[in-house]
């Protein structure tokens, strides 16, 4: 598990109160408010944030700022995203979109959206804006293009994949990282090498999310098993998986993708299928593989003063198991 620091986890809860504050407006928003954010999430990218703006000339207002305008983004996508994959569950409870409906849903997807721009206007820094409202784009454009592979299944190519992966994920956790370091006003090589951190940790991050979308079967992650497989996404252990199948199996993996209910029996040999020896091989090396290329854009950042604390959350990022 990552232990934060006393000072970060005092940070983290500041985000968390700036929050309350501006979203603690009408009754039904506050009920939804309090439903979304007392289910605890990570908060990893505000996290990234926090980190990259560590800087002594820099107001730990503004720090707080970015990091609630980060978490409110990120949220928002993801009360969007349980609509689009009509979502049942979200961090082991019920969606918002079950507790209310989709309606409700949207428009406080939007409603924290808005109030992410507010506060990023507030900040009133141009560059850092910009960066926000192209990830918030790129992010969008990630979720449609998502929605298009859904029809190609089996011709999903990795490539294919990583650029989901780098839009839906990666691109905010660049955006995290390369927003903090612009806060701090490091050099443009400095912003630059955080960016691509962020990028790179984003990736791992997402691989593993994907990985433990199977391990839930077998493990307590807190998340539901098998809900990628049910939504019909391929992710990369299921496209690694459907590479080695035989025509057999992968007939059988295409044919039961996309079902909301799965038979313990089917379930079974999904499973079976995922931890084939060859698939995991190829996913833990595609894990790896970005685990150590955000290793090395940090190792440009050793004087930094997140360097210690960057280094367990990647190192976290890899092994977790929630």
């Amino acid at each position: 598990m990552y232990v934060l620091t006393k000072t970060t986890e005092t940070e983290l809860n500041k985000v968390q109160a700036t929050i309350a504050k501006e979203l603690a407006s009408e009754k039904i928003i506050q009920e939804i408010y309090e439903y979304i954010f007392n289910v605890k999430g990570k908060k990893t990218r505000a996290l990234l944030c926090l980190l990259a703006s560590k800087a002594s000339e820099v107001k730990p207002n503004s720090r707080i700022a970015l990091a609630s305008i980060i978490e409110l983004l990120h949220t928002a996508t993801l009360v969007h995203d349980d609509v689009v994959d009509e979502s049942e569950r979200r961090r082991g409870t019920k969606s918002v979109n079950q507790v209310w409906t989709n309606s409700y849903s949207v428009l406080m997807g939007d409603f924290i959206y808005s109030k992410a721009f507010i506060l990023m206007v507030k900040l009133g820094i141009t560059p850092i804006l910009d960066e926000l409202a192209k990830a918030t784009n790129d992010i969008a454009r990630g979720e449609i293009i998502q929605l298009e592979l859904f029809e190609k299944k089996q011709l999903i190519k990795l490539d294919d994949l990583l650029k989901v992966s780098y839009l839906k994920t990666g691109r905010l956790f660049e955006a995290s990282a390369k927003t903090g370091a612009m806060l701090a006003c490091k050099s443009k090589e400095e912003i630059k090498t955080f960016g691509l951190l962020g990028k790179a940790l984003g990736t791992t991050f997402q691989i593993k999310d994907d990985i433990l979308d199977y391990e839930a079967f077998r493990l307590d992650t807190g998340k539901p098993a098998f809900k990628d497989f049910r939504e019909g996404k391929v992710t990369f252990p299921l496209y690694f998986a459907l590479q080695n199948a035989n025509k057999k199996n992968r007939r059988f993996l295409l044919s039961r993708l996309g079902q909301s209910k799965l038979l313990k029996k089917d379930q079974d040999i999904i499973y079976q299928l995922i931890q084939d020896n060859k698939t995991q091989k190829e996913v833990n090396a595609l894990l790896e593989k970005y685990t150590k290329e955000t290793l090395k854009h940090l190792n440009k950042l050793k004087h930094h003063a997140c360097y210690n604390e960057m280094l367990d959350l990647i190192t976290f990022s890899k092994i977790r198991k929630i």
